[in-house]
């Protein structure tokens, strides 16, 4: 039977399995740096981290907008509340 959420349920599943993917690729990223034995290595599983890294935050920055949406459509927040995964510099808050 398909629910109000079933469809964003599915969709933030497979958000949670792209995280997943992406956490095990810095992991291994992170073995290779440990292992390198040149500079080309390491800077390659270096930019693999990252570009790991960045997957996982954009696939996070889904999952919290279409948590959000199932949110509404449930009737947990209004529908003109929106969530989102915000950015802070720490930097700027000690001065």
């Amino acid at each position: 039977m398909k629910t109000i959420s079933s469809d964003y349920i599915k969709e933030i599943k497979e958000q949670i399995r792209v995280i997943n993917n992406s956490l095990k690729r810095v992991q291994e990223a992170e073995k290779v740096q440990d292992s390198a034995v040149n500079t080309r290595e390491y800077d390659r599983a270096t930019n693999e981290a990252i570009d790991a890294s960045a997957d996982v935050m954009m696939a996070l920055e889904e999952a919290v907008r279409l948590a959000s949406a199932m949110g509404c459509a449930t009737g947990l927040y209004d529908i003109h509340k929106y969530h989102k995964i915000a950015e802070l510099d720490f930097r700027e808050s000690h001065k």
